[in-house]
């Protein structure tokens, strides 16, 4: 099961929000992440030297670059050791493997980022502030890597401000281990699996990093014409038709042969005020979904009766029930907002995966039925996996009509898993977010009607949007 971090030590989630760090979803990673800029302008306490530390251990690992001759001597093997990367247990945000933690980036990417550093140093930059901007010009290199960096260099500011949240709200600290290189510190326990919970400032958190934007090939085509003009010498057609890895060699390039370049970049970087990511409104649905899931699961309650030792069938019965309760919440009851922002643009498929998980997750919590999120099957992700024991499980996948593997998806993706995870019936519970041709929907229809698959079953579920009874009767 899944709980949030206040519900589990039964905090009023009003008083902790209060107090500005996040709530972590226990069991799921919450993806956003901590964008160096925002924490360059936090008031709060704890963090008042944290612009500082980042530039100085920036600074120490250049330096020791600069002075490297070569791969493997001295200098260079320190900068390799002091480069922490690894993902820290208990932040439970960004692409964590482990659900609350544990990914970070390998020894091989790790060397990849240090020769590329070292060449754009060579070349006559060495400003710290180009770790920031990582992102742009380094392959397999993601928002999630920079936050991993920050939260390792600000790990004891974080437990700081995590033991002064949890004293104001009088949550109890364990002495706990939550890195092999650090000693144990008193931190409060996950009370799901006992490992060490460490908070984050809110304010610290976006979607994507400021920096992305800097380093976005629109934005510098705008900003500066040498490249643009390089940029059009060697590319055929559209620099978007190219793939992420050679735009982002391109950038490289274009960085390593005019450092004055990366100056405009990096100067138009130091400058840019702080964007906040908007949690009222949750325009990704990262966190919005697990307070409406619990407030709509109290106001429609739904009565499941499941008995103690249940068959295949008697589980199928119970997780269609939830998808047919959540149908009518969505169409009826107006669950179908939070699938939107203010300004009324679709939000991501993962927020209505959110937001089915909440809602299904409220009701199966008193029906000692497991739901699991993105169980691995060995062939790739399955949205969900109600169980009841190891050998009685009915998989749920939740697409968009918006979605364009919405037929893949159906074709051959739920029996893959349902072999895979050794279960006998699954659910294709399908959200329509967008109007599509009517010639479209009656290809997918036939292709359910007519898959063969009677262990497989689809569900739809309109999203979009009426108009008031006011506004329909105008």
């Amino acid at each position: 099961m899944t709980t949030s971090f206040s519900d589990s030590y039964n905090i009023e989630f009003s008083a902790y929000d209060a107090l500005g760090a996040l709530d972590p979803i226990l069991g799921i990673d919450t993806r956003l992440f901590i964008d160096p800029l925002l924490v360059k302008n936090t008031k709060i306490p704890e963090f008042q030297s944290a612009a500082s530390k980042i530039e100085k251990y920036f600074e120490s690992i250049l330096t020791l670059l600069k002075a490297s001759q070569k791969e493997k001597d001295i200098f260079w093997n320190q900068a390799f050791k002091n480069f922490k990367s690894s993902e820290i247990s208990g932040l439970s945000i960004g692409y964590g493997k482990d659900n609350d933690g544990g990914g970070g980036i390998g020894k091989i990417k790790k060397l990849e980022i240090l020769k590329n550093l070292k060449q754009i140093l060579d070349a006559g930059t060495d400003d710290p502030t180009i770790f920031e901007l990582i992102g742009g010009f380094q392959d397999g290199v993601g928002p999630d890597l920079i936050s991993d960096l920050i939260s390792n260099i600000l790990i004891d500011d974080l437990i700081t401000y995590t033991q002064r949240i949890c004293l104001e709200l009088k949550i109890p600290l364990t002495e706990l281990n939550f890195s092999k290189s650090y000693e144990p510190q008193k931190l409060p326990k996950n009370l799901l699996n006992g490992k060490p919970v460490i908070l984050v400032p809110k304010e610290f958190l976006r979607d994507l990093p400021i920096a992305d934007s800097f380093m976005d090939i629109d934005w510098i085509c705008k900003h500066n014409e040498q490249l643009r003009r390089y940029l059009n010498s060697v590319i055929e057609g559209s620099f978007k038709k190219i793939t992420i890895k050679e735009q982002k060699g391109h950038i490289r390039k274009a960085i390593v042969d005019d450092p004055e370049f990366l100056k405009e970049i990096l100067e138009a970087y130091r400058k840019q005020s702080p964007e906040y990511y908007n949690f009222s409104d949750d325009p990704k649905g990262e966190t919005i979904w697990y307070e409406a899931s619990k407030n709509y699961a109290k106001e429609y309650p739904l009565i499941l009766q499941l008995s103690s030792q249940p068959t295949i069938d008697d589980i199928y019965k119970i997780v269609e029930k939830i998808c047919e309760h959540f149908k009518v919440l969505i169409e009826d009851n107006q669950l179908c907002k939070l699938l939107y922002d203010k300004d009324g643009k679709r939000k991501p498929e993962a927020a209505a995966q959110l937001l089915f998980f909440g809602i299904a997750n409220a009701y199966c919590l008193a029906n000692n039925i497991d739901i699991s999120p993105e169980s691995d099957a060995g062939r790739g992700p399955v949205d969900f996996k109600f169980s009841s024991g190891s050998n009685s499980k009915v998989l749920v996948e939740v697409k968009l009509t918006s979605n364009s593997k919405l037929k893949k998806g159906f074709e051959s993706q739920l029996p893959i898993y349902q072999k895979a995870e050794k279960s006998q019936k699954g659910i294709y519970l399908v959200i329509h977010n967008i109007e599509i041709s009517d010639k479209r929907w009656e290809d997918f229809l036939k292709l359910t009607q007519n898959s063969g698959l009677s262990n497989l079953k689809m569900i739809d579920v309109d999203a979009i949007p009426k108009p008031s009874a006011s506004v329909a009767d105008e």
